[in-house]
């Protein structure tokens, strides 16, 4: 089977897209026939990936003003088919020690603005003809981290957010997926894939055998943005090689007997 392709209208914008998984994703999407416009708080990155993808860079805090970033997008690539929102934070904190600015830094990022960009690109659908909006939730929504904040609630947020868009936009021609991204190699998650033992640890938990690239979100991603996925909204699609199907083997279980059979309570 053949990679989906871009719609015959092809403008996207995918935010926090100079580095990391944005990275990833921006760059499936333009080998698959997509103008992207690139956003990123970093706006040497988002111009440096805009200049490699023969894309428009578009800097900005997504934030700060969602709308005001969507807007400029719609401007350098005339017109707006789709949106990733891709960009998000994390402030490390203990819950019962998260400070109000790491909670609102938190919110602003990874669920304001999900939804103000969302609102802002709906105007830019309906202009196009409809639109489909891919958000990145995660795993962290099922098998929350430790001393992460708000993050992993934004994030179910997110996925929440995705579900009811979806009900309330379908009649306007647009779709809204998300997608929840796995243990995922990239430049802030380096120290820990650097150390060989901590690695080799993670990967042998994932029953596909490897660690997953930036790319691997990028192409799904792509596909929800494809016409391929025209019948497919308001669902969270699971990218993590299989490993949160994993966690019931961590748990203590008894020996087997030599018959297979678990070895009955002492």
């Amino acid at each position: 089977m053949s990679a989906p392709t871009a719609p015959r209208r092809s403008r996207v914008l995918v935010t926090g897209a100079g580095s990391g998984i944005g990275a990833g994703i921006a760059t499936v999407l333009a080998e698959r026939g997509w103008r992207v416009a690139v956003n990123d708080v970093n706006a040497d990155a988002a111009q440096q990936m805009a200049a490699a993808l023969g894309g428009v860079a578009v800097p900005g805090n997504i934030g700060a003003d969602p709308a005001a970033v969507v807007t400029a997008a719609a401007r350098a690539l005339g017109g707006l088919d789709a949106l990733v929102n891709n960009a998000g934070i994390h402030r490390r904190a203990p819950l019962d020690r998260v400070r109000p600015d790491q909670l609102d830094d938190v919110y602003a990022v990874n669920l304001r603005a999900v939804v103000l960009a969302s609102q802002a690109a709906l105007a830019e659908f309906e202009r196009a003809g409809g639109g489909a909006i891919v958000n990145l939730s995660s795993i962290a929504t099922v098998t929350p981290q430790m001393d992460v904040g708000l993050y992993t609630a934004t994030k179910a947020g997110v996925s929440a957010f995705t579900a009811q868009a979806a009900v309330e936009w379908g009649s306007r021609h647009v779709r809204v997926n998300a997608v929840a991204p796995g243990m995922t190699r990239t430049a802030m998650a380096e120290a820990v894939y650097a150390d060989p033992v901590l690695h080799e640890q993670r990967r042998a938990m994932v029953p596909l055998g490897r660690i997953g690239t930036p790319t691997d979100i990028g192409a799904v991603v792509a596909f929800l943005l494809s016409d391929d996925a025209a019948y497919i909204t308001g669902q969270t699609i699971v990218v993590d090689g299989g490993f949160t199907q994993t966690l019931i083997g961590l748990l203590p279980h008894p020996e087997p007997t030599q018959h297979g059979e678990p070895r009955p309570p002492q």
